[in-house]
């Protein structure tokens, strides 16, 4: 794993900010985690809220030493909306994940927080590519990750595994954000 310390703990753009996860967000993200809608497509969580707390405490260290950032997306009057996560920076690609949101998210709120979240990995990081997996039953999910025409690596009973280079990111990034 590649080491890498972001110069910042959040990031303001596109009328959203996204900061890094604290152990006062556990219970938001145990409530996100463990609704019935959302977590079909997620692994399985415990409804422990102290089990939360350790985990986050201990991605607070990953976070010192530069191996993953978990962010929590919040409004600009500090309502949390929702979390998304770097990790597995190694070479020239992170990975995405923990994307999820509350479903009272105002819509296009999640769709700017991955922007964001890519945004770090490829601008301030400086990756080349980004890898990611979604379910294959999570259709507006896949949807959306299509339209940046990644490449498919390979594909389970599950998941459909994919990579996505930083052009190709900027190039829909831009269609998307004049939409948004």
């Amino acid at each position: 794993m590649t080491k890498i310390q972001l110069g910042f703990s959040s990031i303001e753009k596109y009328s959203i900010k996204l900061r890094f996860v604290e152990p006062e967000d556990a219970a938001f993200i145990l409530k996100l985690r463990t609704n019935e809608k959302l977590s079909r497509h997620i692994s399985p969580t415990q409804n422990d809220l102290n089990s939360q707390i350790d985990w986050i405490n201990l991605y607070k260290e990953r976070e010192k030493l530069g191996l993953e950032y978990y962010f929590m997306t919040i409004g600009l009057e500090g309502q949390r909306f929702g979390t998304t996560r770097l990790s597995e920076l190694d070479g020239d690609s992170f990975e995405l994940g923990s994307w999820l949101f509350d479903p009272s998210t105002p819509p296009g709120v999640a769709i700017k927080a991955d922007i964001i979240t890519k945004e770090v990995g490829f601008d301030f990081l400086g990756f080349d590519y980004c890898t990611f997996n979604v379910r294959k039953l999570n259709k507006n999910v896949l949807k959306y990750h299509l339209g940046y025409k990644p490449q498919v690596l390979f594909e389970d009973d599950m998941n459909i595994f994919f990579k996505l280079n930083a052009t190709s990111f900027k190039k829909h990034r831009d269609k998307l954000i004049k939409l948004l």
